[in-house]
């Protein structure tokens, strides 16, 4: 379980920026752990039989269509110290800043599936009788 996202000073602070870049750091984790899938796609054998024996993958237009699909990443800045500085030297917190903003002004949730709601309703109401029935027995 992955636990406190976003969480600072012992889970007394909760912080937009910090939780965004921690999310990026266990996308990352999550893609590592999770192994390298091999298929028929991405293992590549017709571009093996293309390539042939002591031949170079790095040009290959298969090599860039997919070179990129395992490390994308939304915050970090993984261009030359170069590209960064022409760039205005963005920092990274005040990206996070920037797009949790984003995120809580323009993001729509997808609505729930049918009957999902009453569903909660129910298992809340059941707590809730749960709740009260302690609440009687310790009374009495």
């Amino acid at each position: 379980m992955i636990y406190g996202v976003g969480m600072l000073d012992s889970a007394l602070t909760w912080d937009y920026a910090s939780a965004l870049l921690q999310n990026e750091f266990l996308d990352m984790v999550l893609k590592i752990v999770g192994g390298i899938q091999v298929s028929e796609a991405n293992i590549a054998y017709n571009v093996i039989k293309d390539v042939g024996p002591a031949g170079e993958f790095l040009t290959h237009d298969h090599t860039l269509k997919h070179c990129r699909e395992l490390s994308q990443t939304k915050l970090m800045n993984r261009n030359t110290r170069e590209s960064w500085e022409d760039a205005g030297s963005p920092d990274i917190v005040e990206l996070a800043y920037e797009k949790s903003i984003d995120i809580l002004n323009n993001y729509k949730p997808k609505p729930r599936p049918e009957g999902v709601q009453k569903e909660l309703d129910r298992i809340y109401a059941e707590y809730e009788e749960t709740v009260k029935e302690r609440k009687t027995k310790a009374v009495a």
